[in-house]
């Protein structure tokens, strides 16, 4: 007797996301000359060991390596944007990039996300970060437009690199919790300003920050 029959769930929105991003990699690498890849090895190399580095021949064998590094993924593809941007590459930026990631995107929302856990399976780059999670006010949905400009915000407010706040996810309530990865010797600058209800905190709309496990800090709002 045969058994029950499996449902083919086909190609769903994820899958569609997950090829247009391969895809967007797969593009860029095309349009990269061997000099210019050569050059995106270089800045990859204190990720990268020289000698696996020489056995990649293309940039798209790069992108994977800083895909299974963790170092880039859908959401967070800043790390690419400013190597093509130090490399006079705005062209691949505006053209390849930005239609990716356009500003009206919706960003699809984790409603498992909890505050003060950590995930599992690390890289070694991100063992030296920790996890913050602000509660952001008078947001409704997050679009990329929201993110980029909340990620450039702490990046600007801690004194690093966008590339280096990571977007781990979201979750939607009566405010929106979001889950970002910095490095640890700039979470203590964001505790202080946590501590001190910065205004520019408050500018930006955050009821509370979260380093790791610790203690959620309120920030007042003047």
């Amino acid at each position: 007797m045969a058994g029950p029959v499996q449902e083919f769930e086909g190609i769903t929105d994820v899958d569609r996301r997950h090829f247009d991003f391969i895809q967007t990699l797969l593009r860029i690498s095309e349009e990269l000359t061997e000099e210019e890849t050569a050059v995106v090895k270089l800045y990859c190399m204190h990720l990268i060991p020289k000698g696996r580095a020489e056995k990649l021949k293309q940039a798209i064998e790069v992108f994977v390596k800083l895909i299974e590094l963790r170092k880039i993924d859908q959401e967070n593809l800043n790390f690419v944007e400013e190597i093509l941007e130090r490399m006079g590459r705005q062209d691949l930026i505006r053209d390849v990039l930005r239609p990716f990631q356009p500003p009206d995107r919706e960003i699809p929302e984790n409603p498992e996300l909890q505050p003060g856990t950590s995930e599992e399976g690390l890289s070694s780059d991100e063992t030296t970060t920790f996890s913050a999670c602000v509660v952001i006010q008078g947001v409704e949905r997050m679009i990329q437009e929201t993110l980029d400009r909340l990620r450039g915000n702490l990046a600007s407010l801690c004194g690093m690199g966008r590339s280096q706040v990571k977007f781990r996810g979201y979750k939607k309530g009566k405010s929106i919790l979001v889950h970002f990865s910095i490095p640890r010797e700039n979470t203590a600058v964001l505790r202080h300003m946590a501590d001190h209800s910065d205004p520019r905190l408050v500018y930006m709309g955050v009821k509370s920050l979260q380093i790791d496990a610790e203690r959620p800090i309120e920030v007042t709002q003047r």
